[in-house]
């Protein structure tokens, strides 16, 4: 175990205690007082004894069989603890800002498991708000449209002077004069592409761009290519000459692909998970309202909007990508 391993450990147990130590003191180390008739101390540390009736207790909670070597193994165990926790009060850490912290996690775990878990443990769906919630949500259970298309790139920018313009244009329709005049067999456009077209990723593809989502915007592309191929409604159709900011394009549908959705008994168990987990989602955001009906609370988004990371945390990330 490394030294941080140890340290976050040792910070998780006096955090445990500290959380629990007024329970401690009250169950597991009650003392004996002469003339009542409580137990005899196993172990005193601090001044602090360990009774049989919380050790019992212990063992209860620890279960399974108790020979005399795991007994002397579970009032070692206390006895550790006891100190440690000792040795962490004595040392001030019961006000270090990093038990502070660790003591309100458990202290919140503690009150999600005690006022949380057990609403959300019985929380079911019926076959019933299944299907409804499968109707709903039909896009989430099937694959879209898609479409599968070429295109060639005949490159030009917006300081392109006009007469460059001019010729730009006449190439990329004798381009596509030529892109028609392939013959049916041809994939997408073939040895047209690898003459005319300037796109690297497709141009030795035959100017074959792949899947694209049937009416979805795609980063790769200008709007006005990807509303060209949208609009293409026949296996094989190429488009007119599309003008674009950086150029001008020639695109073809090479196929299609229906929209697909699954039928219900085929997704029922997911879609039961799903409609477990919203109501899940509500039962927590419900109880979150709760308290904020019993608990002010008053947000300053203005003041929000004015902080700013530390120079150095910004630059905590990925290395930046090498000049080309």
């Amino acid at each position: 175990m490394n030294l941080n391993s140890k340290r976050v450990r040792l910070l998780f147990i006096s955090a445990s205690l500290l959380v629990c130590s007024n329970a401690w003191a009250e169950k597991l180390m009650t003392a004996s007082v002469p003339g009542n008739s409580g137990s005899a101390a196993l172990a005193v540390i601090g001044g602090k004894p360990v009774s049989i009736e919380n050790f019992r207790s212990e063992m209860e909670r620890q279960r399974g069989v108790f020979d005399e070597e795991r007994k002397q193994e579970l009032l070692n165990s206390i006895v550790r603890s006891e100190l440690l926790f000792a040795a962490a009060r004595s040392a001030g850490y019961e006000n270090d800002p990093e038990v502070i912290a660790a003591v309100k996690q458990a202290m919140v775990a503690k009150y999600l498991r005690d006022n949380l878990e057990p609403k959300l443990a019985g929380v079911k769906a019926s076959d019933q708000e299944a299907e409804a919630y499968y109707q709903s949500h039909q896009a989430e259970f099937g694959t879209p449209a898609m479409i599968h298309a070429a295109m060639i790139k005949i490159a030009a920018s917006p300081k392109t002077s006009a007469h460059k313009k001019s010729e730009l244009l006449k190439r990329a329709e004798s381009a596509r004069a030529e892109a028609l005049a392939l013959e049916k067999g041809v994939p997408a456009f073939g040895k047209v592409a690898v003459s005319y077209s300037e796109d690297q990723d497709s141009r030795y593809r035959g100017g074959d761009i792949g899947w694209l989502q049937s009416g979805k915007a795609d980063g790769r592309i200008d709007k006005k290519v990807s509303d060209a191929i949208f609009a293409l409604k026949t296996s094989g159709q190429v488009s007119q000459v599309i003008t674009a900011p950086d150029g001008y394009y020639i695109v073809k549908l090479i196929e299609t692909k229906a929209a697909t959705v699954k039928a219900f008994a085929q997704v029922k168990d997911g879609v039961k998970y799903q409609v477990v987990q919203e109501k899940r989602r509500k039962i927590e955001s419900d109880l979150i309202e709760q308290l904020k009906s019993q608990i002010p609370v008053t947000v300053n988004s203005a003041l929000l909007q004015t902080v700013s990371q530390s120079d150095e945390v910004k630059q905590v990330g990925p290395p930046p990508l090498p000049k080309r």
